[in-house]
């Protein structure tokens, strides 16, 4: 009796050994897989100064799960770049468009960053002075809102505040861009017109008293537009009209700050092509 239980004993102690051994054996095996990824969100910046008169846009979130062709997820990269002989700093908050299919993705993406781009090279290329005595070198700021995201159509702000080294104060210009979500497309102001020629004079007459009645007398714009592009260089869709803006102290005294109007979808309806993206406000 005394072997039997020396043997069963020896046998328990095994199997607690062996017991431990697969324990630390699954913990090594564990300390070997993939660490867990945390994202953290960046805390939220100061608020972007838009256009006068413009309707911020809604921040825009991840698709939702219902049915239905989901809205574009729009995030953000900062661009930060400074001159060889540090007499700019651009600092740009880039739009970045996901949650859509690939091909429609990189489309927009790629004319963004070709408008993006675009405004950058403007401000370097153009001939900036030596950084003044006493002051810092010349900054371009840049930022956007979102005017439109929907599943259908995309319709983006930007905001580019400009300081020249050696300046009183910085000077504010907007621009835009708008796409077609299923394609990818940009697209163009006078396409989304029956004809252009006749927008441009209804345009003309209705953004004048709009502007007559937000800016009073400080408007300095007595009108009309000879051309589309008085309207094109900053316009957006929102689902309130159709936007314009201009950049600072152009239409009205700088202390006006970026001047703006929205024509109500319901006011510019009859010159609204029902085949164009914008036909979906025309109804």
């Amino acid at each position: 009796m005394a072997v039997i239980g020396r043997r069963a004993e020896r046998w328990s102690l095994l199997v607690c050994a062996a017991v431990l051994a697969a324990l630390a054996a699954g913990g090594c095996t564990g300390s070997s897989a993939t660490p867990q990824t945390i994202y953290i969100t960046p805390t939220p910046g100061p608020a972007t100064p838009i256009a006068s008169g413009a309707t911020p846009g809604p921040t825009s979130a991840p698709p939702t799960t219902t049915a239905g062709p989901a809205k574009p997820v729009i995030d953000s990269v900062v661009i930060d770049s400074s001159a060889p002989d540090s007499r700019w700093k651009v600092t740009f908050k880039k739009p970045v468009v996901s949650g859509i299919p690939e091909a429609a993705a990189t489309k927009i993406n790629d004319a963004v960053t070709t408008k993006v781009n675009g405004y950058i090279t403007a401000f370097t290329g153009g001939g900036l002075p030596a950084v003044a005595s006493g002051d810092g070198p010349s900054t371009l700021e840049g930022d956007f809102t979102i005017a439109l995201d929907s599943p259908t159509l995309v319709s983006l702000r930007f905001t580019l505040l400009t300081y020249v080294t050696g300046s009183a104060h910085p000077v504010g210009a907007p621009g835009a861009i708008n796409f077609v979500v299923s394609s990818g497309a940009t697209i163009n102001l006078a396409d989304i017109f029956t004809d252009p020629t006749a927008a441009l004079t209804a345009l003309s007459t209705k953004v004048h008293a709009e502007l007559a009645t937000s800016l009073g007398s400080d408007l300095t714009w007595a009108g009309p537009a000879t051309s589309m592009s008085f309207f094109e260089k900053a316009w957006a869709m929102t689902p309130a009209g159709l936007e314009f803006a201009w950049p600072q102290g152009d239409l009205a005294s700088m202390a006006a700050g970026m001047p703006s109007a929205t024509l109500a979808w319901s006011a510019i309806k009859t010159i609204i092509k029902p085949s164009s993206p914008a036909g979906e406000f025309a109804h």
